[in-house]
């Protein structure tokens, strides 16, 4: 489904392309990054503050999760952390040899990582504002970086058409996920950090079970590069970005596990029940429709009796 409207809209907000959006935790504060500037906005769309510190085009910028902090990327070594209240940068954080595209937060506010053209990977402590580890891996640039919901995992988005998850704490790349065509540039956890998506300039967003790397489900109805992906808190849908301009929801429906594991046998107990036939010669448009209704009333319990298998017996 691909939303049409929209609560609120304010045009004329960057000279050029906004590359970067995020919202405080109190969803009263609205952050946009376009070019080289950062603006703060009310929910209202009123504008309250101006943050200038980068002379080269923002790639990427957030809010800390507890809303005191944020952190802004540029196309250069150096990414900025800034005192949210105090509407100014905090600090200039040196550390990487190349530009550093990626930066995020971890989800308890007290670390930062960042991902750099260098093909590291630095974590990063907030209170001390210095570098505790640093990973490397990727073998073309950084393009995106996610903490796991309970901030134990790193997934790195690069250049290198993969993705890499890390135990952090140990230095540790845990999975190796390759299933792109191209340079993958987005990811995001589900909200329980069982399952991760990820988004490539091969038009296409895939799932993957953080447990085993196993591929899931990839979806390629998708008009141009992926450029920003985000779970439903819900966990059972997201919505990617594109250059196409499209935003989209997508289900993570049962259905997409069950053709996962147990397709063929899904697929034959469908082509076996006579009511899951096309429309029979003689049969009225009203026998029809009747049928269709029985149809899919028995596929929804057939689905969800395979869904039930897959949580007791594959589900991380």
């Amino acid at each position: 489904v691909t939303p049409k409207s929209y609560a609120l809209e304010v045009t004329g907000a960057h000279y050029r392309a906004i590359h970067a959006l995020d919202m405080t935790p109190d969803m009263e504060t609205l952050l946009s990054a376009g070019h080289s500037s950062i603006k703060l906005w009310d929910r209202s769309g009123n504008h309250l503050h101006d943050w200038n510190g980068h002379a080269t085009t923002i790639w990427n910028a957030e809010f800390s999760p507890d809303g005191r902090w944020a952190v802004s990327s540029a196309m250069n070594k150096t990414f900025l952390l800034w005192d949210v209240q105090k509407n100014q940068i905090s600090e200039h954080m040196r550390g990487h040899e190349d530009i550093c595209m990626c930066v995020c937060f971890a989800p308890d506010s007290r670390l930062i990582a960042s991902g750099s053209n260098d093909l590291t990977i630095k974590i990063w402590n907030l209170e001390s504002r210095q570098v505790i580890s640093t990973l490397q891996g990727p073998t073309g640039d950084i393009y995106d970086l996610k903490f796991s919901p309970d901030g134990h995992l790193l997934a790195v988005c690069s250049k290198d058409h993969s993705v890499r998850l890390y135990e952090w704490e140990t230095s540790t790349m845990r999975l190796l996920l390759k299933g792109h065509g191209e340079m993958v540039m987005e990811a995001d956890f589900s909200p329980d950090g069982k399952y991760l998506v990820t988004g490539s300039a091969d038009r296409s967003v895939i799932l993957w079970d953080v447990s085993s790397g196993e591929k899931i489900y990839q979806f390629v109805e998708i008009e141009g590069t992926v450029t920003d992906l985000a779970f439903h808190p819900n966990g059972r849908s997201f919505f990617s970005i594109s250059t196409a301009g499209d935003l989209t929801r997508w289900s993570v429906h049962p259905e997409l596990f069950v053709l996962k594991y147990y397709e063929e046998a899904y697929l034959n107990e469908l082509s076996a029940d006579p009511v899951f036939q096309p429309r029979r010669k003689g049969e009225s448009r009203k026998d029809f429709q009747a049928r269709q209704d029985e149809a899919s009333m028995k596929k929804a319990g057939i689905i969800d009796r395979y869904y039930q298998k897959y949580l007791s017996e594959k589900a991380p």
